[in-house]
C-alpha cells in the first residue's frame, strides 16, 4: 500500500510546526488547554488510499470533531487521557497530520496527482493559520445564541428564583440585587447585538452580575456549547467555505463532502461557498436551513428554519443577499436575487422571489407574498422581463399582504410606507404602488 505521507511532507511539516503551535497556542487560556481533548487516528488508517482516493467519511467525522474540540475546547470529544498528546504542540502536530490527509486525497480523487502534495501542504497549514480566527467567529456564534430566552431554563430559573431545601439563598445571590422585574424589560437582543457591534461580550455579563445574577453568564454560554447545534453547524461551514475558496487552490469535492455531513447532523445545509458572517444565531436548525450557492448573509443574525435558494439555474449569482442584524422567521422562502439590508425582519411563511432590493430596518409581517411575475402574454413569444421591487427604508409590510410587479417599470414602494393588512399592491404604470383592495 502507498502512503500519501511523504519525505518531503514530513519535512515540510518540521520545518513550520513549531511556528504554527507558538502562534496558536497564545489564544488559548490555562482552562482550555487543560479541556482540550484530540482523538488520534491510527497513521496507518490515515495514511491510506480510501477507495478512489477520496476521504473516509467515518474518519471526516473524526476530524471535525477534533477542529471542533480546537476552536471550543471542552465541546465535543470525550478522549482518554492515556491517548492524549502530552504537549500542545503533538496535538496540533495530530490535527495537521489528519486534515492533510483528507486534503490531498481529495486532490487525487479527481485526478490531480501531479499537484496534490505541494497543494495539499500549502492549503493545510495556510488552514491552521487562520485556526484563531475560526476561534473567534465559533466564540461570536456561541455568543449570538445567547438572544434566545430558553437560555434561562429551569435549572437556571431554579437558581435565582427558589430557595434551597433549607431555605438557603445561594451565596452567590444578594437578594438586593435580585432585580428579575428589572432584567425581564431589558431588551436583551439588542444589549446582545450592541456587544456584536462592538466586538465587546462584557456588557451583557456585567447587567447580569448587576441584577443578581453572577454565573448565568458562563452557565449560559455552557449550555450553548454543549447543546445548541447552530454554532457547530455554522463552524462546519466555516471549515468548507476556508477549503473551497482557499486562495492557493480550491479543493476539490471535501467542501460538499462537509457540508452534507452538516446536513446530516443538523439539518442545516448550507453550501460550503456562501458567504457567512459571524455572530448568528440559527435557531431549530433540525427543521431545515438552506443556502445556495452565491447567497452571502451578513454578522449578527437570527435565522429560523428557512429556505434562501435560487430561482436562475445559470452559472451566476442567483441566490439572496442577506445583511447584517436581519430576522428571519420560520418557514420563509426567499428565492432569486434579493437584497433584504441591515436590520429587517421577515415574519414566518413568508415568501419573496425574483428581484427585489429592500431598505434598512424594514418590518416584513408574516405569510406576505412579495414577487416579481412574468405577464401572461399568450398572444406573444417574446418573454418581457418583469421590472424590480424596489422597498425604501422603515416600509411596514402588513400580514397577507401581497405585492407583485409584472411590468417593466421598477416598482418603488417609498420610504416609511405602510402596506396595510391583507392589501394587494401592483404597480400604477408609472412605477408607484397602487393599491388593488385594502
Amino acid at each position: 500500500m502507498i502512503s500519501i505521507f511523504s519525505q518531503h511532507y514530513a519535512e515540510q511539516k518540521v520545518e513550520r510546526l513549531q511556528s504554527l503551535a507558538d502562534n496558536i497556542y497564545t489564544t488559548y487560556n490555562q482552562v482550555e488547554l487543560e479541556a482540550l481533548r484530540i482523538e488520534p487516528v491510527d497513521p496507518q488508517i490515515l495514511s491510506q488510499l480510501s477507495g478512489r482516493g477520496f476521504v473516509n467519511r467515518d474518519i471526516l467525522e473524526t476530524i471535525l470533531g477534533n477542529l471542533l474540540e480546537l476552536v471550543a475546547p471542552g465541546s465535543h470529544n470525550a478522549v482518554p487521557l492515556s491517548k492524549q498528546k502530552p504537549t500542545f504542540k503533538g496535538a496540533l502536530e495530530e490535527m495537521v497530520d489528519q486534515l492533510y490527509a483528507m486534503v490531498v486525497q481529495s486532490f487525487l480523487a479527481v485526478g490531480d496527482a501531479s499537484a496534490a502534495e505541494n497543494a495539499a501542504t500549502e492549503i493545510t497549514f495556510d488552514f491552521f493559520q487562520q485556526l484563531p480566527k475560526l476561534k473567534e467567529r465559533a466564540f461570536w456564534n456561541r455568543f449570538a445564541s445567547l438572544k434566545d430566552p430558553a437560555v434561562w431554563d429551569a435549572y437556571l430559573n431554579r437558581q435565582y428564583k427558589r430557595k434551597g431545601p433549607a431555605g438557603i439563598i445561594p451565596a452567590d445571590l444578594d437578594p438586593k440585587n435580585l432585580q428579575t422585574d428589572r432584567l425581564a424589560e431589558v431588551d436583551v437582543p439588542e444589549l446582545i447585538n450592541r456587544a456584536i457591534q462592538e466586538r465587546n461580550p462584557h456588557a451583557y455579563n456585567r447587567l447580569l452580575t448587576e441584577s443578581g445574577f453572577r454565573r448565568a453568564f458562563d452557565y449560559q454560554m455552557q449550555l450553548v456549547m454543549s447543546s445548541y447545534p447552530g454554532w457547530r453547524v455554522l463552524f462546519y461551514h466555516d471549515v468548507a467555505n476556508a477549503l473551497a475558496t482557499s486562495e492557493i487552490s480550491p479543493v476539490p469535492l471535501l467542501p460538499r463532502a462537509i457540508s452534507e455531513l452538516g446536513g446530516r447532523y443538523y439539518q442545516a445545509d448550507l453550501h460550503p461557498e456562501t458567504e457567512i458572517g459571524d455572530a448568528n444565531f440559527l435557531d431549530h436548525t433540525h427543521r431545515g436551513i438552506t443556502t445556495g450557492q452565491t447567497g452571502v448573509i451578513g454578522y449578527g443574525c437570527v435565522i429560523y428554519p428557512c429556505t434562501l435558494g435560487g430561482l436562475s439555474t445559470k452559472n451566476q449569482p442567483r441566490h439572496p443577499t442577506i445583511g447584517n442584524f436581519v430576522q428571519i422567521s420560520t418557514d420563509v422562502g426567499i428565492f432569486g436575487r434579493v437584497d433584504v439590508s441591515d436590520r429587517s425582519i421577515i415574519g414566518a411563511n413568508t415568501e419573496i422571489y425574483g428581484r427585489i432590493q429592500f431598505g434598512g430596518e424594514v418590518r416584513i409581517g408574516s405569510s406576505v407574498v412579495i414577487g416579481t411575475v412574468k405577464p401572461d402574454h399568450h398572444s406573444s413569444r417574446q418573454q418581457v422581463r418583469p421590472g424590480m421591487i424596489r422597498v425604501g427604508d422603515q416600509v411596514r409590510i402588513g400580514d397577507g399582504a401581497v405585492i407583485e410587479n409584472s411590468l417593466p417599470l421598477d416598482l418603488m414602494i417609498p420610504d416609511k410606507a405602510i402596506i396595510p393588512t391583507r392589501s394587494h399592491v401592483i404597480n400604477d404604470g408609472l412605477g408607484h404602488p397602487r393599491f388593488v383592495n385594502a
